[in-house]
């Protein structure tokens, strides 16, 4: 060709795409909330966003999903693999996310200090947006083991649940100090998460709710959509293909939730991958 990819093409496509990034900074943010406008031409766009993001510092990665199907919302490829390799929360938006809407956050969990983990964030977000949290636990029938105690009925289930779920959160709460959030149980039975936060003490109604179904994504995509505004969620991120419960069933709920979800990776999983290099993501 007469011309050069490198000097005579990319330079203007460069330039173009800054120009309209720029005008969107402008039209949709308050001048104090401005960033920059960053253009990267590459054949793996994920590779450069987990790049960027990582190597500058970002605290979280926020994109929007794309449908593959006209009667299916699923992330699209660019967004699950930045979700799977991200070190940092990504929170990945189906339609839109408006702080007046966002009324109940469900964290899944399976009781592990891994899962719990999950709270944190979700604390953080629920207390800014006055939000309650919904902590949610599906038994899975092909897992469950035979029930000993008689015939129990469902109320005397569902209180002994709580109580289980509320002892173990208020223990793992309590050997995490520095977090500044802490179980508080009221008078009427009722559960709230305290949030010490930038000088404030955020007050957050917490609910607890268990399921029983043959899926766990199912069940927690079927009830988020329901009751919840959005999911926040752990997982293993380059592990979360192996048959665990936070990984297989963290990822298909990020395929097929129709409202927002935020993944983390807790800090021991990120510890773990900070090495990886980009050729390996290209093998995965």
């Amino acid at each position: 060709y007469p011309f050069s990819l490198d000097n005579d093409v990319y330079p203007h496509i460069i330039e173009e795409t800054e120009d309209k990034l720029n005008e969107e900074l402008t039209s949709y943010f308050p001048l104090e909330f401005q960033g920059e406008a960053v253009v990267k031409i590459g054949r793996r766009a994920y590779e450069l966003i987990l790049e960027h993001a990582h190597k500058t510092g970002y605290d979280v990665i926020v994109m929007g999903s794309q449908g593959l199907h006209a009667d299916h919302i699923i992330r699209g490829h660019v967004t699950e693999k930045v979700i799977r390799f991200s070190q940092v929360p990504v929170l990945s938006i189906s339609g839109t996310m408006m702080p007046d809407s966002t009324n109940n956050i469900l964290v899944p969990t399976d009781y592990s200090d891994f899962s719990l983990k999950a709270v944190f964030p979700a604390s953080v977000i629920a207390g800014r947006l006055s939000s309650d949290i919904t902590l949610f636990h599906v038994r899975e029938l092909h897992g469950t083991e035979p029930d000993t105690r008689g015939q129990e009925s469902d109320e005397n289930a569902l209180k002994r649940f709580k109580s289980k779920v509320a002892d173990r959160l208020e223990d793992f709460l309590d050997q995490r100090p520095h977090s500044r959030l802490r179980l508080h149980r009221m008078e009427d039975g009722k559960l709230e998460l305290h949030l010490d936060h930038d000088d404030l003490v955020y007050k957050i109604p917490l609910h607890l709710e268990q399921v029983r179904g043959i899926s766990a994504h199912y069940e927690i995509v079927d009830y988020a959509e329901e009751y919840a505004s959005m999911v926040v969620i752990a997982t293993h991120g380059r592990s979360g293909l192996t048959h665990v419960f936070m990984g297989s069933t963290a990822e298909k709920v990020v395929q097929w939730a129709k409202i927002p979800v935020m993944t983390i990776r807790p800090k021991e999983m990120k510890e773990k991958g900070k090495k990886q290099s980009s050729a390996e993501f290209r093998e995965k």
